[in-house]
């Protein structure tokens, strides 16, 4: 299975487009390719994940995404956002199956998650401040 990585800025956003597959075999391109787009752009602080044209995911393609949200914290701290787009499908049972949506923000279009209110960081750490 391939998977095909383009990203656009849009909003304030970047947002990372992925069509293909997304599991064990090419986790590790998301995250280099996550990597170089935030090692290009250092200001960047937030990041949709579109997988609106995904044609597969498993549990590789799980982790790949909590690795990409690890990477954001860590080069960005508690500044950054990481937001999915996943429509109703396979791929969205399969997030919700998992209980990732409690872990990351999950929208049914790219609209949704572009016009969404910002959390902050005191939001996403259920309302304490570090």
């Amino acid at each position: 299975m391939a998977v095909f990585l383009a990203s656009h800025w849009e909003n304030g956003w970047a947002v990372t487009e992925i069509k293909g597959a997304l599991d064990t075999t090419t986790a590790r391109e998301l995250c280099d390719y996550v990597a170089a787009v935030t090692a290009k752009h250092r200001h960047l602080l937030d990041l949709i994940v579109d997988l609106s044209e995904r044609t597969w995911a498993d549990t590789g393609g799980l982790a790949a995404l909590m690795s990409v949200r690890a990477m954001l914290e860590e080069d960005q701290g508690e500044q950054g956002e990481l937001r999915l787009v996943c429509p109703e499908g396979r791929v969205e049972r399969l997030l919700r199956d998992s209980g990732l949506p409690q872990a990351l923000p999950v929208y049914p279009s790219l609209e949704a998650a572009l016009t969404a209110p910002r959390t902050t960081v005191a939001s996403r750490m259920g309302g304490a401040l570090p």
